[in-house]
């Protein structure tokens, strides 16, 4: 009713509540996690530590050659002024050097972040890229429960953050610790008796800045949280425009959304209230004492203990510390919230991936399979998805399925048909009894090899954004350019293809969107017959096709499943009358099994009634 509301009144719906949850412990296991973080990342900086090291040295020497500027600033005063005598004489001399110091940490200050800014570009790029295959690795099972969008936010938003931080914060880390350490140095030599006002200020404000940033880490990790929920909002509605455009849900939409970043909004102001409050007091209380300093310091000139040029010196020194100090204060704090991103992404690459799946071994080590010479056997299969372990959707399936056979599944929606087969493509385990291969446990063949051997065609096909002639190639990428076109024609793709301008290479658009539904399906079949599976898999692939297509595909199809073993999905059952058999599965459980005459000339059982309500005849 909510949903109706909004759409109708166009107005946005509730948004998400900002009542702030109870903050719960750390875990051991997530402690250890943030101890492994830098030890993780450090793996991808590896191979170009040359170029880093450079860039510390360039960065590292360029600020010593800049805390000399207000040492001579102090001897230009004292030129001016009379007092004292230098190695350098004459304000013209004085003033050459100086801008001599600025030139030189020019070019180290270019040197330093053309290094540091390749070195995080490249290292983002294999982030991106090894998160990018972690992520095509890890079993089915967690796209269950991981929403797309959240994904995306962190291959781009949190990676992001971490390129930011190599190419920019480290480098502002290391320059406001070498000036916060040198400069320290400098004044305490320089003048020693200003240099304890200065030591008061570095205890205090580290140890509030250390303090507050565990908990803009917090704030920052949730924040972080709430962007990625926005993010899979506005993909979900931008993959289903058509079916939000359909349903005329274009305000509901916009209302979520803006729900969602409502909820963004909210936390990112009371974020940026909390460091606007931090940075304000910081700053005050520096300032504050560097006005003190310099009251005590004019103090000192005035009795003669200290020259006007030490004074300026040490003055400058102290904005360059307090700077420091202050500058320290906010990039903890910014290091802290990209900490709370990279910890996103480790998780990541930490996970696991499919046990034998692709990238985990090499083509060398993946032992062949054998060509099926007996049959596939489901063994006392049971099972549960595991986003639903309470609803058991398979029990006790026993089910042979010969080589060359071509087997046919039908019953009700929702009755099973489809996890079988997602369980013989290895999605998910079985959550008791096997499946079984001439003899052998599926279970314990290389998982890429064995997947190799099979081609799905689906009734919801997905083509991705290229042309026809890629898509066709997907089912075998090192395929001849006229083993492709074979395809084609096999799959009767050519019919349509050719009357396109651009043929083979006429660019389908976003999931195929520039073709039909039945010209999609023609291009799966062609994929299929590229593939030349032993084992092919049809679920409900002509259901959806109009007369014309359906004979096209059907077609295409017959050649395909020829001396070939293959398992059909199907709720029209005259798709299905001419297979070696049909099982028939309700609720899970296989109640009826034999050939199409069988099944008809039988009790009087679920097949039967299928076939009198979709009007093939009366088989009483």
């Amino acid at each position: 009713m909510i949903g109706i509301g909004r759409m109708s009144g166009g107005k946005p719906g509730p948004r998400p509540s900002t009542e702030r949850e109870p903050e719960n412990p750390l875990t051991r296991e997530e402690k250890k996690r943030r101890r492994r973080t830098p030890l993780f990342l450090l793996g991808f900086l590896r191979p170009h530590l040359t170029l880093f090291a450079f860039g510390l040295g360039m960065l590292f020497t360029a600020n010593l050659v800049f805390l000399a500027f207000p040492l001579l600033m102090g001897r230009l005063v004292d030129e001016l002024t009379g007092e004292g005598q230098w190695i350098v004489e004459g304000v013209g001399n004085i003033s050459l050097a100086l801008l001599a110091i600025l030139g030189v940490r020019a070019l180290l200050n270019f040197a330093q972040t053309y290094a540091f800014g390749t070195v995080s570009t490249r290292v983002a790029r294999a982030i991106r890229g090894e998160l990018y295959s972690r992520l095509l690795m890890l079993p089915v099972a967690y796209f269950d429960v991981h929403r797309t969008g959240e994904l995306l936010s962190r291959l781009s938003n949190d990676v992001g953050q971490l390129e930011h931080a190599l190419s920019d914060m480290l480098a502002q880390l290391v320059r406001q610790l070498v000036v916060l350490a040198f400069g320290l140095a400098i004044v305490f030599v320089l003048t020693p008796q200003l240099s304890l006002f200065m030591l008061a200020i570095v205890p205090a404000v580290a140890l509030v800045t250390l303090r507050l940033g565990r908990t803009i880490r917090r704030r920052s990790r949730e924040l972080q949280d709430l962007l990625a929920e926005s993010t899979t909002i506005a993909e979900e509605s931008l993959s289903g425009i058509s079916t939000v455009k359909s349903f005329a849900a274009e305000p509901y939409e916009i209302g979520r959304f803006d729900g969602a970043l409502g909820s963004v909004l909210r936390k990112a102001l009371d974020t940026i209230r909390f460091k606007a409050g931090l940075g304000s007091a910081i700053g005050f209380f520096i300032m504050g004492t560097l006005v003190v300093v310099i009251w005590f310091g004019a103090g000192l000139v005035e009795s003669g203990v200290l020259a006007v040029g030490d004074l300026v010196s040490f003055v400058i020194y102290t904005g360059f510390i307090g700077g420091s100090v202050a500058g320290l204060g906010g990039l903890i704090t910014r290091l802290q919230r990209v900490l709370g991103a990279t910890e996103r992404v480790v998780e990541l690459l930490q996970l696991d991936p499919e046990p034998g799946g692709p990238g985990t071994t090499s083509e060398i080590d993946r032992p062949p399979i054998p060509i099926l010479s007996d049959s596939l056997v489901f063994d006392e299969v049971s099972f549960a998805y595991p986003s639903r372990p309470d609803i058991t959707v398979l029990e006790r399936i026993d089910l042979p399925i010969r080589a060359g056979e071509q087997l046919a599944l039908v019953g009700p929606s929702g009755s099973g048909k489809s996890t079988l087969i997602r369980l013989l493509l290895r999605f998910y385990k079985p959550s008791s009894g096997r499946i079984v291969r001439d003899g052998i446990d599926i279970e314990s063949l290389d998982l890429q090899t064995y997947r190799e051997k099979f081609a799905v065609v689906p009734q919801d096909v997905m083509l991705f954004g290229g042309t026809i002639e890629e898509n066709i190639r997907y089912g075998r990428p090192a395929a001849a350019g006229e083993e492709v076109h074979e395809a084609a024609r096999a799959a009767h793709v050519l019919e349509f293809a050719e009357r396109f301008p651009d043929g083979l290479q006429t660019v389908v658009g976003e999931r195929g969107i520039q073709l039909s539904g039945g010209q999609r399906q023609r291009v799966a079949v062609a994929r299929a017959i590229l593939r030349d599976p032993e084992v092919l898999l049809l679920d409900e692939a002509t259901s959806s096709l109009d007369a014309e297509s359906e004979r096209y595909v059907q077609a295409a199809l017959g050649r395909l499943m020829k001396e070939r073993t293959s398992i059909v999905i199907a709720h029209r059952l005259a798709t299905v009358q001419a297979a070696d058999r049909i099982v028939v599965i309700e609720a899970g459980r296989i109640v009826e099994r034999g050939t199409h005459a069988e099944l008809i000339a039988g009790s009087d059982g679920l097949y039967k009634r299928l076939v009198r309500m979709q009007n093939l005849g009366d088989p009483a």
